[in-house]
C-alpha cells in the first residue's frame, strides 16, 4: 500500500502545477476553517470523509488519463482528448482541495492506495468496449450522481472555506457531467448489438457498487425512502446524513441515469433491476 504522493521540490513542476490549477478559481479561505464549534466526533467523521475523497478523486483521475490512452485506438477526435487533459487537471485540484481539508481537521495519512485500483487494463476488451465500460460507469453513473450529491453539500455546508471548496468540485463535476453525456454519444453507436448487451451487463455491476456507496442500498424497490431523507441539514463540515446523500443520488438514477443511458441504446433499467442479483457474485 501507498499513499496519494504530494508536494515535489522541483520548482518548474510546482510552477506549473499551480498555474494550471488556481487560474480562474477562487482560493478557499483557510484561514477561516474552524472546526471548534463542532463535537470531536463530528470532526472525526468528517475527516474520515474528506480522507475517503481524496482517494476517490486521486483514482479518478487514473481513470480519466487511461482513459485518455485509449482515444487514439477508438479513433475519436484530437478535440475530445485535449478536452480530457482538462478534466485531468480538475480530478488533481480536487485531490489537493479535499486533502488540505482532511489535514486541517487532524490529516488524511491513513488513506492508504492499493496499486491493484490504479490501473484498467483489460486486455481482453477492445479499445471501443474498454472506453465505452468506463464512459458509462465513470461518468454516466459515477460523474452524473457527483453533481446532485454535491449540490445537496453545497446547500448544507456553514464553514467559509469548505463552501468554497465543495462549490469548486460542484463547478468542476458539472462539467465532467456534460464531457461524459457527449463522450458516450460518440462511443455507444460504435458499439453492435453483442457489445450493447455486454456492456448492459457490466453496467449491473456498477449500479451495485455506486448504489452501495452512494445510496446505501437505503432505497427499496419500491421507491420508498426512510423519513429521515426529508431532514433538515445541519451546520456541517462538508457531510450530511446518509439518508439525505441517499436520496440526492436515487434523485439522478431516476431523472438523469437511467433514461439518459436508456435513450442511448443501453439496457440501463433492466441492469438497474439486476443491482442486486450483481452484487452476490
Amino acid at each position: 500500500m501507498r499513499t496519494v504522493p504530494l508536494g515535489t521540490s522541483e520548482k518548474l513542476f510546482r510552477s506549473l502545477h499551480r498555474k494550471m490549477l488556481d487560474t480562474g478559481y477562487e482560493a478557499p479561505p483557510w484561514d477561516r476553517l474552524d472546526s471548534a464549534p463542532f463535537a470531536l466526533d463530528a470532526i472525526a467523521s468528517a475527516r474520515r470523509a474528506w480522507s475517503a475523497r481524496v482517494e476517490a478523486e486521486y483514482r479518478s483521475m487514473v481513470v480519466f488519463s487511461e482513459l485518455l490512452a485509449r482515444f487514439p485506438e477508438v479513433g475519436l477526435p484530437l478535440e475530445v482528448s485535449c478536452a480530457t487533459t482538462r478534466l485531468i487537471q480538475d480530478e488533481a485540484r480536487h485531490t489537493e482541495l479535499c486533502a488540505r481539508v482532511a489535514d486541517a481537521l487532524g490529516g488524511h495519512g491513513d488513506v492508504a492506495l492499493d496499486p491493484s485500483t490504479l490501473r484498467l487494463v483489460r486486455d481482453d476488451l477492445s479499445a471501443k468496449l474498454f472506453v465505452a465500460r468506463w464512459t458509462v460507469s465513470m461518468f454516466c453513473v459515477g460523474e452524473a450522481s457527483s453533481v446532485g450529491l454535491l449540490r445537496e453539500l453545497v446547500a448544507g455546508a456553514t464553514d467559509p472555506c469548505v463552501k468554497v471548496v465543495v462549490e469548486t468540485l460542484l463547478r468542476d463535476e458539472t462539467l465532467h457531467d456534460r464531457f461524459g453525456w457527449a463522450l458516450a454519444r460518440l462511443v455507444i453507436p460504435l458499439l453492435n448489438p453483442d457489445e450493447i448487451d455486454w456492456l448492459g451487463a457490466d453496467l449491473a455491476f456498477a449500479f451495485a457498487h455506486y448504489d452501495q456507496t452512494n445510496g446505501a442500498c437505503l432505497r427499496g424497490d419500491d421507491g420508498v425512502m426512510p423519513p429521515e431523507a426529508d431532514a433538515p441539514v445541519e451546520a456541517n463540515l462538508g457531510v450530511i446524513p446518509r439518508p439525505r446523500f441517499a436520496k440526492a443520488f436515487y434523485e439522478r438514477i431516476d431523472n438523469v441515469i437511467l433514461p439518459g443511458l436508456a435513450e442511448l441504446g443501453v439496457p440501463a433499467y433492466e441492469a438497474w433491476a439486476l443491482r442486486h442479483e450483481a452484487r452476490k457474485v
